[in-house]
């Protein structure tokens, strides 16, 4: 008997979550859905990005033109997010979304303050067939591990919005909510 009590809640949990699967989807950008995407931690990210620094520095000095990356970094955060501060290399959603075509056959490795935000629109790019990596954990993870930031500018700095005064981050930070 408290076996067929146990069955009905989960059959009856399965059959609304089924029922409620694609209005969330929806909602929220296909975060619950799509395709799968790879990741990009941390570590890596940082590693690209400082080989391509050093490339691009070694062209300079030479006096030619860097070769074109393998990826493309977007912060697909607000506006008011990114006039903050990005992950240095990074370009914003709207800069990518304009010139899309310039980007072609690189890997787009999206971020945004944790990951959601990134990760359905990682979900989205990869629909379309775009080659993406989401960068697991976001600026979060970034500013975690202490690494630089710089405006929009290319101006180095210590401030980071972050969305909601809920997240903490290092004391070597300014954080920004509004």
């Amino acid at each position: 008997m408290m076996q067929s009590r146990l069955i009905l809640p989960i059959a009856t949990v399965t059959l609304l979550s089924a029922m409620t699967l694609s209005p969330v989807s929806a909602q929220f950008g296909g975060f619950f859905g799509g395709p799968k995407v790879e990741t990009i931690g941390t570590t890596d990210l940082s590693r690209l990005l400082q080989q391509q620094q050093q490339v691009e520095a070694k062209s300079e000095e030479r006096g030619t033109n860097s070769p074109q990356s393998s990826f493309v970094v977007v912060d697909v955060r607000s506006e008011a997010e990114v006039k903050v501060s990005v992950i240095p290399g990074a370009i914003t959603k709207a800069q990518y979304e304009k010139n899309r075509r310039q980007y072609q056959g690189r890997t787009v490795i999206p971020y945004c303050t944790v990951g959601g935000r990134s990760t359905a629109y990682a979900k989205q790019l990869a629909k379309a067939g775009v080659k993406v990596k989401n960068y697991q954990g976001s600026i979060l993870k970034w500013v975690g591990a202490g690494l630089p930031l710089v405006t929009l500018d290319g101006q180095s700095t210590n401030r980071v919005h972050t969305y909601s005064d809920r997240y903490r981050i290092p004391a070597k930070y300014e954080q920004v909510t509004e």
